[in-house]
């Protein structure tokens, strides 16, 4: 039997029959699935507890919105799978709306069973590439921030942080890969007015961060040094 393109899949349709159509498709490829009708429903599998998806089969017209929303969302929270969008428009207007959001691919209704798994196995091997080997079989967690509980949602779940952890690893996560300077942390996190040359706070924070988020804290991939430079999150 074929490898699957991915391993678990977040199906976002409403329309019953149409869903149920597209899951036996899904799991004929190997994949688990999970069935939300709704952005909300669909937000909240993705922001939860758990594994996580590494792709996302999403219709665009929901009751409560379009799932371009959910699309733009997912990517400013981190989420690096892939995403293939399903439309009854076929524009090229709309088909750039999608790719925009943070679509990786578009298809519009109807179309043929053939061509959606074709698509959906394009997409693996794009994420297998872009990735390096391997890259297909393992989930992208979705890392998220929740400020009312002072904790964020990394490689191994929840954690609660204190409040100074929080404001730095929320500060970080939110740069988006963007270089964070040592005064400009200081300023904003501790609020520092003036820059203090022998300090080791943001450091001693940030081993903070790793012993919490990182698999191995002595060779961190998440909340990064840049020698001379700052600091950086890579999701």
């Amino acid at each position: 039997m074929p490898e699957a393109p991915f391993r678990r899949a977040l199906l976002v349709e409403d329309e019953l029959s149409l869903s149920e159509a597209l899951k036996a498709v899904l799991e004929d490829l190997g994949m688990a699935v999970t069935q939300v009708t709704t952005l909300a429903a669909a937000w909240a599998e993705a922001s939860g507890p758990g594994e996580g998806h590494d792709f996302v089969l999403l219709d665009r017209n929901l009751p409560d919105g379009d799932g371009l929303a959910l699309c733009s969302r997912l990517r400013e929270a981190g989420y690096g799978g892939a995403v293939l969008v399903l439309t009854a428009e076929g524009e090229v207007e709309s088909r750039v709306e999608g790719l925009d959001a943070g679509a990786d691919e578009y298809l519009a209704k109807p179309f043929s069973w053939e061509e959606l798994e074709a698509r959906i196995r394009a997409l693996s091997r794009r994420s297998a590439r872009g990735a390096g080997a391997g890259a297909a079989e393992t989930p992208v967690t979705l890392w998220m921030t929740d400020l009312d509980r002072l904790r964020i949602r990394g490689p191994k779940g929840w954690i609660e942080l204190t409040p100074l952890e929080y404001k730095l690893a929320a500060r970080l996560i939110g740069s988006k890969g963007a270089i964070v300077g040592r005064a400009e942390l200081l300023r904003e996190v501790w609020g520092f007015q003036m820059l203090i040359p022998r300090t080791r706070t943001v450091d001693h924070f940030l081993g903070r961060l790793r012993r919490h988020f990182e698999d191995d804290p002595e060779n961190p991939k998440h909340f990064l040094t840049v020698r001379g430079a700052g600091y950086r999150f890579l999701p």
